[in-house]
């Protein structure tokens, strides 16, 4: 508990801090950054008042962009703030890791297709043993870097059923522990699910996009 406390301080001192030098950087105050964040002066005044509770996740994705800070970097530590000190508020998009079904995230089935009896479909959706490969140790180094609190994109090339979605799959793991989030936008577009959600995502989320052609390349929501 005492360790807890004591991260969601540095975390929250940490936050206050990057504001601050922020705001002397770019030479305002707080009624100039309230206005260009587009926020009430006393939402500025209490964001970085060390007396009063972590910020919101909104309100600090306003004040990094107004002040031209690494948004996500202070995303994870508002995160850290407000999740220890039991005032986490936002809901973004997914859902915990730990409840996904591998094969929803369209890792293949492996060997025949089921006969439709209980037992063939629980046989067909049970994974086979996974035999590690090199890129598996990139993966790894980007998710290793994901747990440090940096931000990550990592896109995994290869041809049909050669086992990419099943590596990224291996490699997110370690961060089901760590009650990380998945988000798979999907419906009714890929592109437009993701384009739609995409503001809302959370720190210590996994934007999950299989098949990004369907993403990119989509000819009217694409790139």
């Amino acid at each position: 508990m005492h360790g807890e406390q004591r991260g969601q301080k540095l975390a929250l001192t940490e936050l206050r801090r990057r504001l601050a030098d922020g705001l002397a950087a770019a030479r305002r105050n707080q009624t100039q950054l309230a206005a260009r964040a587009e926020l009430g002066r006393t939402t500025v005044s209490e964001a970085l008042s060390p007396r009063k509770p972590p910020p919101s996740s909104e309100t600090v994705a306003a004040l990094s962009c107004a002040l031209k800070l690494r948004v996500q970097e202070l995303l994870a530590l508002q995160w850290t703030a407000a999740k220890e000190s039991g005032t986490v508020t936002a809901h973004g998009p997914g859902r915990p890791i730990g409840e996904w079904e591998p094969h929803d995230l369209e890792v293949h089935p492996a060997g025949p297709r089921s006969t439709g009896s209980q037992s063939d479909t629980a046989m067909a959706r049970a994974l086979p043993g996974y035999v590690f490969r090199e890129h598996d140790r990139v993966l790894g180094e980007a998710v290793r870097d994901v747990m440090a609190g940096h931000s990550r994109i990592v896109v995994l090339v290869g041809a049909s059923s050669t086992g990419k979605t099943r590596a990224c799959w291996e490699a997110v793991q370690p961060l089901a522990d760590e009650r990380w989030l998945l988000w798979h936008p999907f419906d009714p577009t890929r592109a437009e699910a993701a384009l739609e959600d995409l503001h809302r995502v959370l720190p210590r989320t996994v934007v999950w996009l299989n098949e990004a052609q369907r993403y990119l390349g989509n000819p009217s929501a694409g790139e």
